[in-house]
């Protein structure tokens, strides 16, 4: 049965000489380097200084790095930091409200100012002339860590150290020491570590060593269509070989087109029976490797591909059912009306406008929305009546609202829109029962 493998290839190295090898590039997919599967939502907290300016400036810098980081895996959904702390300092119960917390520390900050004499000729005047350039150099130590929320049990941990350095001719103008920090690279991982994620790798097909002139020109032909990236082509050519002349190279070549054309578990049979047939010690190398692979995909497509995608059937539904009733002409504001999954629900608003604005609807001007809310919903405890947020709306521009709002804890939650008519001042759809709104 064909394998459901997300290897998709990229380009066929050309055959550049006669008798080259030619190598062709797939794009492999690979879980990440720690386990997160089944953790879903995650909240990334301050990271931890000793309160020295310069350490309380990279923090902050540093969470907001991780933070980024975390949404743009696309793999989970981010919860505030500060609901967690609230949570915390009232004793209560994290679990129902995040699956696992990444929390960082700084390690050590250091620099180093430093100049050297440097020779420098000048064309204009033929002349060899010295002058003084001037280094400064960070290096940036940090430790960071994943925690499930519901036992405290180490997902993963990791400590990293990076530099940068700036050199100039005027000591005046090196980079400040905060500005270097920020490019020292150390969360360059953490994607990795939290979710799957994509390598380019090379494999190299074999070349026939024969004096068989027949059999040369044949795999020189089949060759000639991995060029081409005729890949079925080519594993068909590759098996009329083997076929033929029962040749290692060609069952190998033949693998490697069936992982090449996304069926991992097929290259695994071939490389197999060129195990058994041939008895050659490479073809149990390769398929050591095939078989890692196809477990590493398999992991893939269990434990990750369907758990993130909850938020985005929700999102779906939901900017699918406004389509239904938008009237023409709709301008339409989005409002956050949710107090304690303030992250969460923001995530949902941010997906179903960019949903409506793809369908050509117009959403009112963000900038102006955004300020009444910070001027006039937020200054309100607890949510906001319809008949504020309508009044609201209206100096908005908007002649519809879309309220977003979250129900429920844990894997109870479930999104809450409703749609009001400003004109009217009644509603015209309120989300329902049904599971496609579950979080």
């Amino acid at each position: 049965m064909r394998n459901r493998i997300a290897v998709a290839v990229l380009t066929a190295a050309l055959l550049a000489l006669a008798g080259c090898a030619p190598t062709i590039r797939m794009q492999v997919e690979r879980p990440p380097n720690w386990n997160t599967s089944g953790i879903k939502r995650i909240a990334v907290m301050p990271f931890e200084h000793d309160r020295s300016r310069d350490q309380e400036h990279i923090a902050r810098f540093l969470t907001a790095s991780a933070t980024t980081a975390v949404t743009q895996t696309g793999q989970f959904t981010l919860v505030s930091d500060s609901e967690i702390q609230r949570l915390q300092y009232r004793r209560e119960s994290i679990e129902n409200h995040v699956d696992a917390l990444f929390s960082g520390k700084i390690l050590d900050i250091q620099y180093r100012d430093s100049s050297y004499i440097t020779q420098v000729y000048d064309p204009d005047t033929k002349q060899t002339y010295e002058t003084t350039a001037y280094d400064r150099e960070v290096t940036l130590t940090v430790t960071y860590s994943l925690e499930r929320a519901r036992d405290g049990s180490v997902v993963g941990t990791a400590t990293r150290t990076a530099r940068a350095a700036d050199t100039q001719k005027d000591y005046n103008y090196l980079k400040a020491v905060p500005q270097l920090l920020q490019q020292c690279r150390v969360l360059a991982g953490l994607p990795r570590d939290l979710a799957p994620y994509t390598v380019v790798e090379t494999r190299t097909l074999m070349t026939e060593k024969t004096k068989d002139k027949a059999l040369k020109e044949k795999m020189k032909n089949a060759a000639a269509h991995v060029s081409g990236q005729n890949y079925k082509t080519a594993l068909n050519s590759y098996m009329a070989i083997y076929g033929e002349y029962g040749t290692f190279a060609a069952i190998y070549n033949a693998s490697i087109m069936q992982e090449a054309l996304g069926d991992t578990r097929a290259a695994i049979d071939l490389m197999s029976q060129a195990s058994t047939e041939t008895g050659n010690p490479q073809a149990r190398n390769e398929l050591a490797r095939l078989t890692k692979r196809l477990q590493e995909q398999e992991t893939v497509d269990t434990d990750y591909k369907e758990t993130v995608r909850q938020i985005d059937r929700a999102i779906a539904h939901a900017s699918g059912e406004a389509m239904k009733i938008l009237p023409p002409g709709a301008r339409v504001w989005i409002v956050n009306n949710e107090k304690s999954e303030r992250a969460l629900a923001s995530s949902v608003a941010d997906g179903v406008t960019s949903a409506l604005i793809k369908k050509s609807v117009i959403i009112v001007d963000r900038e102006n929305s955004e300020l009444i809310e910070r001027e006039f919903l937020q200054q309100m405890s607890g949510g906001v009546s319809d008949t504020d947020i309508l009044s609201a709306g209206n100096q908005a521009g908007a002649n519809i609202i879309i309220i977003i709002a979250i129900t429920g804890t844990g894997s109870m939650r479930r999104l809450q829109m409703r749609i009001l008519d400003v004109e009217k001042g009644v509603p015209i759809l309120q989300s329902d029962a049904g599971g496609s709104w579950d979080l």
